[in-house]
């Protein structure tokens, strides 16, 4: 009898060990905004400027330079869904607009996000 119990919560302590690691990490609804801004050096300072601490300028070669993130995140109106809209749904090849879509995911899309919006001008 007891060898039978103890195959049972066997069997049962290794289905929810199995079921524990097999259960994805839940991401941050809001974004990491240190996270954003470690991944904004790398994928954006081609065309933005990030931050002061920037490794290079941007190399935009437009007539119209992009906005600075700090001036980005200081434009009325702008909120973190509306950011998210605008990136989510950027066409891969841009006719008004002159950023291309660029295929982040929603975790990268959040984190840059929220650095954009730590960004904002404290009143």
């Amino acid at each position: 009898m007891h060898t039978r119990t103890f195959a049972i919560l066997a069997a049962v302590a290794a289905a929810a060990a199995s079921a524990e690691l097999a259960a994805p990490a839940q991401p941050n609804q809001h974004g990491d905004a240190q996270e954003g801004h470690s991944f904004a050096l790398e994928a954006c300072t081609g065309c933005h400027i990030v931050a002061a601490d920037q490794p290079f300028k941007p190399i935009y070669a437009g007539d119209i330079p992009p906005p600075d993130f700090k001036d980005i995140a200081n434009k009325s109106g702008v909120t973190a869904a509306s950011l998210i809209h605008y990136l989510d749904t950027l066409p891969t090849i841009p006719k008004d607009s002159h950023m291309a879509n660029a295929d982040l995911t929603p975790e990268q899309t959040r984190d840059v996000v929220a650095y954009i919006i730590s960004l904002r001008a404290k009143p």
